[in-house]
């Protein structure tokens, strides 16, 4: 809070000319004005009935002199009422200033399902209100952040010309301040029972209250002497019904998360997928309807170098659909847009082909390893001449006994490994050796005779690839496919070395089918998401004994969750996260990939 304070500050030093203190403005001459006293303690009502605890930020026009009641006269009683609780700011400044970006607010709205909240206090006239609406909702100010704004224009505003403004027509937790008579309110009996002239009306626009589209609602009555009239909530969850709205959702098949079949560019979505099962439900309950749409390029979405997106993250970014389905959940993709809680956690993995049988001329010599075979020849190479010397030098000149000659010895030891008779010198020294050598021979040979009449009895299969690490190190290539997906991403921008020589050897193959089967017919390995994988596998390359025609991996990387894009500012994220949620505890949502499955097969 203190380093947005002191960027506040810095923004709009130059203008602070009239000000005394660092940040805040220094109260100004005492001005008995009614009208502005009524408006400074109809904005604080508001505030401090229906945004308690929300961090306050005043945004005020001080080129305001053909006006009855000033701006910034309305600020400073504000400013006198909440002294340093609140942020003061003029528009222009505020739009001339970059968001920052860090986290700035640790403020809990009481009334609200979302954690923090900022109410916005905007006084200006109607043109500069929706610029400054779009600014706030639409960009990263107070990321994180529930945001509701209050304006006042010091004009009559009509219902008819709220629902005309272009931006304003269409917005959300947005409350306008505007007079109005008992007539026009629809409280007659005021006329004669109150001593009040001055009426405020609270105008708010419901984005899908008319059938799914916006319509300007009076939400309550305000007078000096009485205060709210109507007691109703300024700021409502708008989100509960859209009467039937239809949505556009973008998505590619993915199953068994997403799948749909196209006939004539007419797309419908199929059954038995899980997030088709998930938007079915979440629009029964919210009520709304909604079309699968395709993204131009049919990708799923890479960061340019300019910063946007392709595919289905760029047609979310851009609006040109109002979300998406399944996406995986990354750093970079959440600063372009809104992403919903995640549902699934899905890692990468890869398959190849199935171990095949070794070649059954290479088996006499399979059962040891290289250094196995290494260790024993040495052994046979160095014992002989060993031997020789024990000999010699351990008989004494007065026995009865002659060495064995070198060539003589090592026969002695090629016969005694391969558990033929040998006779010994009738020497201690020279039995002890000699024991110990026949009964490491011995174990040494049966292990091996062992080890080769399994091999012979059963094929031997080559080794599985189960780690990057064992792939990176194979004769394998390897790829993935050409979609524009996280998966490239990740590769993409990561700094592991290990990751950075799998992306440099990428070669990506051309649709989901065409890459399990090269991948199952040669040495190359498909890299991809774990369910996307099995799934297709499940369904398409496993013999009806249950068998698989390819090898998948044990060894994960890169988990992320699934979950839905939305547009940057999405005001009804919320709502679908507690619909999804309420999915996650009933348990809806697990078990779909399987009985999509099991349907396709039958």
């Amino acid at each position: 809070m203190d380093a947005l304070s002191r960027r506040v500050g810095a923004a709009i030093s130059h203008r602070q000319g009239r000000f005394a203190n660092q940040s805040l403005p220094r109260p100004l001459p005492v001005v008995e004005d009614a009208s502005r006293l009524e408006v400074a303690y109809l904005l604080r009502d508001a505030v401090e009935s229906h945004l308690a605890g929300c961090h306050k930020v005043v945004l005020y026009d001080p080129n305001d002199e053909d006006l009855g009641t000033k701006f910034s006269d309305v600020a400073e009683t504000l400013l006198r009422v909440w002294g340093d609780a609140l942020v003061l700011w003029e528009v222009e400044a505020f739009l001339t200033t970059p968001p920052p970006p860090f986290f700035t607010l640790k403020t809990k709205h009481l009334g609200a399902e979302r954690q923090y909240c900022a109410a916005f206090v905007i006084l200006a006239r109607l043109e500069a209100v929706a610029e400054v609406f779009a600014e706030i909702q639409q960009t990263s100010w107070f990321l994180g952040t529930a945001k509701y704004i209050l304006s006042y224009t010091a004009q009559d505003i009509s219902k008819e010309t709220l629902a005309a403004e272009p931006i304003l027509g269409t917005s959300y937790d947005f409350v306008l301040v505007s007079r109005t008579t008992a007539k026009e309110s629809g409280l007659q009996h005021l006329e004669s029972s109150s001593k009040d002239t001055n009426l405020f009306a609270l105008l708010q626009n419901c984005p899908y209250c008319d059938a799914g589209d916006p319509r300007v609602n009076l939400v309550d009555v305000w007078s000096p002497s009485g205060g709210f009239l109507m007691g109703r909530a300024l700021y409502p969850d708008l989100f509960r019904d859209f009467n039937g709205h239809k949505f556009r959702a973008v998505t590619l098949v993915y199953e068994p998360f997403s799948c749909y079949e196209k006939i004539d560019d007419v797309i419908i979505p199929a059954d038995n997928c899980v997030d088709n099962n998930m938007l079915r439900e979440i629009s029964m309950n919210l009520n709304f309807t909604y079309v699968f749409v395709e993204p131009s390029d049919g990708q799923w979405g890479h960061r340019l170098d300019n910063g946007s997106y392709t595919g289905v993250i760029g047609a979310v970014e851009r609006r040109e659909a109002d979300f998406s389905l399944n996406i995986a959940i990354t750093q970079d993709r959440e600063e372009k847009v809104d992403c919903t809680i995640g549902y699934h956690v899905e890692p990468i993995t890869f398959a190849t082909s199935k171990p095949r049988p070794l070649n059954q001329a290479l088996a006499l010599i399979r059962p040891f390893a290289p250094r196995m075979w290494a260790a024993f020849s040495i052994t046979l190479v160095v014992t002989g001449p060993l031997y020789f010397l024990i000999c010699k030098f351990t008989v004494a000149p007065f026995e009865r006994v002659t060495p064995p000659t070198l060539v003589k010895s090592y026969l002695i030891i090629f016969a005694a490994c391969f558990n033929q008779g040998v006779k010994w010198l009738p020497v201690f020294s020279n039995r002890v050796f000699g024991m110990t050598y026949v009964i490491t021979m011995f174990v040494t040979v049966t292990v091996y005779v062992a080890m080769l009449t399994a091999t012979l009895t059963l094929p031997t299969l080559s080794p599985t690839l189960n780690t990057l690490e064992e792939l990176v190190q194979s004769d394998f290539s390897w790829g993935i496919q050409d979609l524009g997906a996280a998966d490239y991403q990740l590769l993409k921008s990561s700094k592991v070395p290990l990751y950075q020589e799998v992306f440099k050897g990428l070669q990506p193959c051309p649709s989901l089918d065409g890459c399990i089967t090269q991948a199952r017919d040669s040495k190359y390995a498909f890299i991809t998401w774990r369910t996307y994988l099995e799934d297709r596998i499940a369904v398409r390359f496993t013999s009806a004994t249950g068998e698989r025609q390819l090898h998948v991996a044990t060894g994960d990387i890169f988990p992320v969750e699934l979950g839905w894009a939305m547009n940057p500012g999405c005001p009804y994220r919320h709502a679908f996260n507690r619909k999804i949620r309420a999915l996650l505890q009933s348990g809806l949502i697990s078990g779909g990939g399987e009985t999509r499955q099991e349907s396709e097969k039958d």
